[in-house]
């Protein structure tokens, strides 16, 4: 059953900053929030569905949060090799765990923002009727 939640401009300023920031939407609504004043999934859906603009918003914000979370991969190599600088051998648990860390990161922002973010590989035909088909891959 949906919360009874109304729509309140303040508290979705509020879900769209902490989106913008690279948290699940699960955990910004309730019952994981354990803020009163945040909707359930179920009436964010539906507030999104009637609201082009706040659906608009949402998806900005989850495209910034893309943003936030690659720079946070960004960090977590970086300051995984200036450790590893300092250590004889490199803890391959951590690196499996980076490693996993990264390519999840990658694999949102392909399936979130696919405008900005999706391989640009491409397969072209060219040729007439009379003429051998001829492939080209361009990357």
């Amino acid at each position: 059953m949906a919360n009874k939640t109304k729509k309140n401009p303040k508290v979705i300023a509020e879900i769209m900053e902490e989106l913008a920031t690279g948290s699940s939407i699960r955990s910004c609504l309730s019952p994981r929030n354990k803020k009163e004043d945040r909707p359930c999934w179920q009436s964010f859906r539906l507030w999104m569905a009637k609201d082009s603009n706040l659906r608009k918003e949402y998806e900005q914000a989850k495209t910034d949060g893309i943003e936030y979370l690659l720079s946070d991969a960004t960090d977590t190599i970086n300051e995984a090799l200036e450790n590893s600088k300092f250590k004889e051998k490199t803890d391959l648990g951590q690196t499996h765990l980076i490693k996993s860390f990264i390519d999840l990161t990658k694999w949102k922002s392909e399936r979130l923002a696919p405008k900005t973010y999706m391989k640009k590989d491409s397969l072209q035909l060219m040729g007439s009727d009379s003429s051998p088909l001829v492939v080209k891959w361009d990357k």
